[in-house]
C-alpha cells in the first residue's frame, strides 16, 4: 500500500500538464470548455444526490427572491448538511490555531466578569442574547445554549415564516441537546485538536469556541428534520417500535450505515484539503504573456491535482511511518473524522431517537436524555485510514 501510495502521488505530480490539455479555454472572455465529457462520466455516477437536490433547487434569472418558507424546505434540509461540513470543520481549524487555554472555561478562571460565570458562557451567552434580538431563536434549526437567559420578543421586529416541517408539539420543540454538546466540547473536542497549554489568547479562543459550538449544534438538531422525515416514510414501522419500548430497534431503522460511512469519507478528505497549505513548489506557475500573464489552464490543473493529492493523503495513516511525507495540517484529519464518527453522528442519531418517541406519543428512555450520551466517550479514538 505504502509502494501505491507513493506511485499515486508522483503521478499525479507528474501528470499536471497532461491534465491541463483537457481543458481548452475558447477564449479568455467565454466560458471554458472540456474536449471529452468522458473526463466527468466516472464523477458524475458518484455524485451524492444530496447534492444533487442542492443545484436542482438553486434560483434562476428569474427568481430574486426567495423566502424563508422556500429555504427551510425538505430539499434544502438535504443540501445543507453537506454544506455544515465546510463551516464545522473551518471553525474547528480556527480553534486549532490557539492552545487549550482552560483557564476560559473555568468559572472564575477571567477576573472582572459579573456572577459567577466562565469567559466562553459570558462570550457565549452575550452573543446569544445579540443574535436573538434578530430572531436567530425563531428559526427551529437554532438552538439556544441557554435559552433561559435570551431577552423577551419584543415585537419591534415581525416575526418570519417558517415552514412546518417537524411535529406542532411543544415538548418536540424544546428538544434541546446543547448541554451534552458543551460538556463534550470542552472535555473532549478541544483536548484532541487544540495544543496543550495557555497562550493568553482567551478573547480569540472564545469567538472560536463560540463560532464552532453554534455550527455543531445546528447540525446535530438537524436530526429532527431527518427524524421526522424518516417517520412519515414509515409511521407504522416507528409507531410499532416505540410502543414496545424498543429504543434500540428504532436506532437500528434509522441508521444508514452507508450514508454515515460516506459523511465519515468526506469529512476526512475535506480536512486533508482545507487544513493545508496550497502545495506551490510542486506546482509552479507559468504567466503567459500571450494572455496577460494568466495561465488559467495552469491553475486550474494545478488545483485539480492538488485535489487529487489530497485525496491519496487523506487515505494515510497520520501517525504511521509509512515512507510518505507526514501530513502536516491545520488540524488532523483523522480527528476531525473521529469527531464526525464518535460525536456528531452518535448525538443527532439520539436526538433522532428521542424525537421519534415523542412523535409516536411515549416519553424517550432515560439514556437518551439531553445531558448525556446514549454511549459515552470520553476521549476520542481516531481509526487508522484504509
Amino acid at each position: 500500500m505504502t509502494v501505491a501510495l507513493r506511485l499515486l502521488k508522483a503521478t499525479v505530480l507528474l501528470s499536471a500538464t497532461q491534465y491541463a490539455a483537457a481543458y481548452t479555454p475558447a477564449s479568455m472572455s467565454n466560458s471554458p470548455r472540456w474536449s471529452s465529457s468522458s473526463l466527468f462520466s466516472a464523477a458524475a455516477k458518484d455524485v451524492d444526490s444530496t447534492t444533487t437536490v442542492a443545484a436542482a433547487t438553486s434560483t434562476t434569472d428569474d427568481e430574486d427572491h426567495i423566502t424563508t418558507r422556500d429555504l427551510l424546505s425538505l430539499d434544502y434540509i438535504r443540501s445543507t448538511l453537506i454544506r455544515q461540513e465546510e463551516t464545522i470543520i473551518f471553525a474547528l481549524i480556527e480553534r486549532a490555531q490557539f492552545r487549550q487555554n482552560r483557564q476560559v472555561y473555568e468559572k472564575g478562571g477571567v477576573s472582572g466578569l459579573e456572577g459567577d460565570t466562565s469567559f466562553l458562557e459570558f462570550m457565549l451567552s452575550g452573543t446569544e442574547k445579540l443574535h436573538s434580538a434578530v430572531r436567530r431563536y425563531e428559526s427551529p434549526e437554532e438552538h439556544a445554549f441557554f435559552p433561559h437567559l435570551l431577552p423577551e420578543f419584543n415585537d419591534s421586529m415581525e416575526h418570519l415564516d417558517y415552514p412546518d416541517l417537524l411535529a406542532n408539539d411543544p415538548v418536540i420543540n424544546a428538544l434541546n441537546w446543547n448541554p451534552i454538546l458543551y460538556e463534550k466540547y470542552i472535555n473532549v473536542i478541544v483536548p484532541a485538536i487544540a495544543a496543550n497549554g495557555d497562550d493568553e489568547q482567551y478573547g480569540s479562543t472564545c469567538v472560536t469556541d463560540t463560532a464552532a459550538l453554534q455550527a455543531l449544534s445546528k447540525r446535530i438538531h438537524y436530526g429532527k428534520f431527518v427524524a421526522e422525515s424518516k417517520y412519515l416514510s414509515n409511521p407504522e414501522g416507528f409507531q410499532q417500535l416505540v410502543d414496545a419500548g424498543d429504543a434500540e430497534g428504532v436506532m437500528e431503522l434509522l441508521t444508514n450505515a452507508k450514508v454515515e460511512e460516506q459523511v465519515l469519507t468526506r469529512a476526512r478528505l475535506k480536512a486533508t484539503t482545507y487544513g493545508r497549505e496550497p502545495m506551490l513548489s510542486s506546482f509552479p506557475m507559468t504567466r503567459d504573456a500571450s494572455n496577460g500573464g494568466n495561465d488559467s489552464t495552469s491553475i486550474i490543473a494545478a488545483a485539480a491535482a492538488m485535489a487529487v493529492v489530497a485525496a491519496v493523503e487523506a487515505m494515510q495513516d497520520s501517525t504511521e511511518d509509512n515512507g510518505l511525507d507526514k501530513i502536516k495540517g491545520k488540524v488532523d484529519p483523522a480527528i476531525i473524522e473521529a469527531i464526525y464518527r464518535e460525536l456528531i453522528i452518535p448525538m443527532t442519531k439520539d436526538i433522532e431517537v428521542a424525537y421519534l418517541f415523542l412523535r409516536c406519543g411515549r416519553e424517550p428512555p432515560t439514556e437518551y436524555a439531553a445531558d448525556r450520551m446514549s454511549i459515552d466517550v470520553a476521549k476520542l479514538s481516531p481509526r487508522k485510514a484504509i
